[in-house]
Formats: C-alpha cells, structure tokens, sequence
C-alpha cells in the first residue's frame, strides 16, 4: 500500500521542526527486516533474546494538518529519571567529524555542561569522515580499543572488527527486559535490533532510521530556462537539459549538471538495484553483471564527455555545491528537516532549489533501495564490558545521549545551552546562536531513538505537500535490499570487501572520466570475481537458499 499524502501529518515542536508522520506502509516505516543468520561457518552463539520495545514518551504536541498549523511547543519534557555519574569516570570515544573540531574543552561551555549533566569526562578522539575507515583500522591493529566507537556495519572493515571480538556482545545485558534501566536505548521497535544482529548477537546500539533518506534536488531556474524544462522523462531528456544548464553562470560562478558523482542517484536512475540480486533466472549476481549497469556507465561516461560533471567532481569541496548544480543528491536531513533552501535562497539570491521528481531511465520509474531499518550504530569495546560497573555507566551515558525527539536532553544534546547556542523565535522556532556554534559538534555516537516520522525545518514549512508527494512517489518505487541482515553472513565480504569496493569504485570513476571504457566492463567483472566476488557471491547463496530466499 502506498502512502498517501493524506497520510502525513505535520506536528510543530520547540526544537524548530514540522513533524511529517508515516503510515505503516513499509516502504516508509521500515518494518519487516529479515532476521540477522548465525555465522557463516554455523557455530554462532545461541540467538539473543531481542530487547523489550518501551515506547518513548511522546513529545507534547499534538499532530496536526499543514493548513492548522497552531504554532510550536516551547516545552521540553525530562527522558531520564536517574542521577548522573559521581565525575571520576573517563569514557573514550572514536568518532565522525564532518568539519572543523570544535572548540577545546577548557574554552567549551557546551562540552563542560554536557560532562556535568553526564557525570563524566567525554574523552572524544575526533576523525574526518573521509579518513574514518583508515583509521578504524588503526585503532584495530593498536589493541587500544575506545570505550565508545561509531560504527558503520555495513563497511566491511568495521564488520571484521566485530567478528574478531573488539566489542561487546550486549546480548545478555539488554535482551528481554534487562534493556529497561534505559528507556531511550529500549525506544526502538524489535526489527530495528533483529535486523542489526550479527550472528544472532548484540553487538551495536542501533539508530532508527528513515527507509528512504536522500531524494534529488534540482535548480529548478535553470531546468526551467532549457528546452526540457523542470521535470525530464527519461535519461535522455535529462542529458540533453543537463548539457543545456551547464552554461548558465550564477554569482559568477558555472553551474554544472552535477558537481558531485552521487552513485545512489545513478543506480536509482537507471534501476540497476541492490549490489546482489536475483537475475531473470534465479540466480545470485553482481549489479555489475546486469545491462543496466551497463547502460548507466555508459550514460555517465557520456555526461562527462559533454562536461556536464563539475571537473572536480571525484573531489567536491567540503561545503554544499548544491547551489552550483543543476541536479543534486541531497540528504533529507540538510533539504527538508534542514534549511537548506532557505539558506541558499538568502546567501544566493535568484537560485531557486526544489525537489526532483528522479525519473526513469527508460521513461518508466526509478527503482530506490531503502536502507536496512536501523541507521547509524555505536559499539562499546569487549575490553570495557569486562567490568560490569563501568559497562553500566557507559550504557547510562548513551541512554542520556540518545533521548527522543520532544525531550529536554535531546533539546541540549543536539541544540545546546538556551541562550548562548540557540534561542526561541516567533511560534517557538529553535533559532541557532552563529557566534558560538563551534562549540557543538562534540559527540557523534548517540542513536537516534523513538518515533521517526520525516520532519521538516520551519522554514520547508511550505515545501511540505511537495515534500510528500515526491517521497510518497520515490516508496512506491523502492525495494529491500535481497542480503538486508545478511551483511555478515559472508566471511570473504568481511575480510575483502573493502578491496572489492575499492577496485569497484576505481572502475566506475575510471569509465566516467575516460581513462577506461565500458567495453573493459566484462574483463573488469571476471576481475572482481576472480579476486573474492566469486567467493562472496556464493557465501551469500549458500545462506539465502537455507533460509528460502
């Protein structure tokens, strides 16, 4: 069942956001994950049992239609009901950082106000994202394993960390009811952690997540001045725009069709799928081995030709481009629970962003692959576990870290202290404090927790129909992964799969810019096949045929 736009409610909250609630279709709300297998060698543990649901408290507002909007809650409720630590715990941490460190702690009040409110010392080791696995790696072969470490399991770097034993197996501690100490870390439905399983084990704190979390953006004053207009068809008609735009100036500056090679577009695009998949005959094969792979290498090799592609592309500029393309791949979070339009709509007058509807190439629909229904995760090391006091206090501190949206910790945690980071505007609009806003920014392990509906900025106010209706069209259009909880059922793809995507990602980046062709393409899959696909494939298909995929 498809959602509709009647379907989405908005709600007005203090912390500056319009809530878009989901129905329970679940292209939209994630459920239905498949259950995680046991090892790959079948000697996994006995299955954990899953942690009891708690439902968050919900925030005090209450929901309702665009046009009613009644203004905003300035209303912060407590989520944790529990003293904070004496102080004389440190508690390291190895995590994201997408810019700039923030300010040192000794000139931070946002970072001694959140040690205080812990009860701890937040010892965080800040790491650019586009180093992260680097230096994940690192950290492995040190032994010195941080207390609490961001994890992306769906690298398989952080995959082989976990089946080495560097962090701890939760099963026992949170299984059943023993998750009820924290609420917050308790407010995820059963799928989310069925689906994180590995080895039918704990071993991460899952975040909810959206199903569908990036969808394009367009300059829709520059598709508007070419022959095609605003909204293409097919690949075809989205080239020959695409080619039109990139002539147009703004502040001086070119806009190109892309400033950045964003592959989930792409495969969506050209429908190529999950990176497995069954093929017309039943069989398991790589998204590399199908035509319209093929097809889109060649498109893209095309658009490059025809310097639709910023020149820079294989290496954006770390702030937002999006101003400066044509077409963009934008994260929900920056171009409708952000500010994104209103911001480049102040700081580049005349640009005019709105959202794509992402055709088909063919002139039919795109095909999205929803994410796995749990999103970012945090693990705490095997070493730190060992003593069950600190294991508590380290679970309190991330219980404190992740409250839901609607309570007063996730107010300071992601806004800060009232009146120095932010302060309340008209209607009860969370306004950020710029002067001080390099204090935030200190803690990137919190998981998201409780209800997830979309929800958007107070100024996407009125992107909300048009919001609506571009997602409810993209979940029509979208599909599970095949191997969704499957990730680590695969040895090969734990110990290769890093090499693998590396090889794949220089292939695809070579083809594009013209330093290899697409007609290396089948000597490039027996390649890749040869060098572990093969292995990996078979993995897989030995535990999907065990289970009846």
């Amino acid at each position: 069942m498809a959602t509709t736009r009647r379907s989405f409610l908005t709600g007005a909250f203090g912390a500056g956001a319009l809530a878009l609630g989901a129905t329970g279709c679940s292209a939209i709300s994630g459920e239905g994950g498949a259950a995680a297998p046991v090892g790959s060698d079948g000697s996994g543990s006995a299955p954990a049992q899953l942690p009891t649901t708690l439902e968050a408290a919900p925030p005090e507002v209450e929901a309702f239609h665009l046009a009613e909007n009644p203004g905003m809650s300035e209303s912060f409720a407590p989520s944790v009901d529990r003293a904070p630590g004496d102080g004389s715990l440190t508690i390291s941490v190895f995590q994201f950082i997408w810019g700039t460190p923030p300010v040192d702690r000794e000139k931070n009040p946002y970072w001694q106000e959140l040690e205080q409110r812990l009860g701890v010392t937040y010892d965080p080791q800040f790491v650019p994202a586009a180093t992260y696995d680097a230096k994940f790696s690192t950290m492995l072969a040190s032994g010195d394993i941080p207390d609490l470490v961001f994890v992306n399991d769906q690298s398989a770097v952080h995959l082989q960390a976990i089946r080495e034993g560097a962090f701890a197996d939760l099963s026992e501690t949170l299984g059943g009811d023993g998750i009820s100490r924290w609420p917050n870390l308790a407010a995820r439905s059963q799928d989310v952690w069925r689906s994180s399983l590995k080895d039918g084990r704990i071993f991460q704190l899952p975040s909810i997540v959206w199903p569908i979390t990036n969808l394009a953006v367009m300059r829709r004053d520059v598709l508007e001045s070419t022959s095609i207009g605003p909204e293409p068809q097919d690949a075809d008609q989205l080239m020959k725009a695409l080619i039109e735009a990139k002539g147009t100036t703004h502040e001086g500056q070119q806009v190109y069709g892309f400033t950045k090679i964003d592959r989930p577009m792409f495969t969506s695009l050209f429908r190529v799928g999950a990176e497995w998949q069954r093929d017309a005959s039943g069989d398991l094969v790589h998204m590399s081995q199908t035509a319209n792979y093929r097809e889109m290498l060649t498109w893209l090799a095309a658009a490059w030709k025809d310097g639709v592609f910023d020149p820079n592309a294989l290496t954006p500029a770390a702030d937002s481009t999006t101003w400066r393309s044509a077409v963009a791949w934008e994260a929900v979070s920056n171009a409708f629970a952000g500010p994104l339009f209103a911001d480049t709509a102040r700081d580049h007058p005349g640009a005019q962003l709105d959202y794509l509807p992402l055709p088909g190439f063919d002139g039919t629909a795109p095909l999205f692959i929803r994410n796995v229904p749990y999103g970012r995760s945090t693990s705490i090391s095997a070493a730190a576990a060992q003593d069950e006091e600190r294991l508590t206090a380290i679970l309190d501190v991330m219980d404190y870290l992740s409250a839901p949206w609607g309570s007063e910790e996730f107010q300071f945690v992601r806004h800060g202290i009232e009146g120095r980071h932010w302060e309340l505007g008209e209607g009860g609009q969370v306004l950020g404090i710029e002067e001080h806003a390099a204090e935030l920014g200190v803690q990137y392990v919190a998981v998201d927790s409780g209800s997830n509906p979309y929800r958007g900025h107070p100024s996407a106010a009125g992107l909300a129909e048009r919001f609506s209706a571009v997602m409810e069209s993209n979940a029509a259009n979208s599909q599970p992964r095949l191997l969704e909880g499957y990730e680590s059922a695969s040895a090969t793809f734990v110990t290769k799969g890093a090499q693998l995507k590396q090889s794949l990602e220089d292939f695809e980046n070579g083809v594009i810019t013209g330093r290899e062709s697409v007609d290396d393409l089948d000597a490039f899959v027996q390649s890749y096949l040869g060098a572990g696909g093969e292995q990996v494939r078979s993995e897989y298909e030995a535990v999907l045929k065990a289970e009846g995929l």
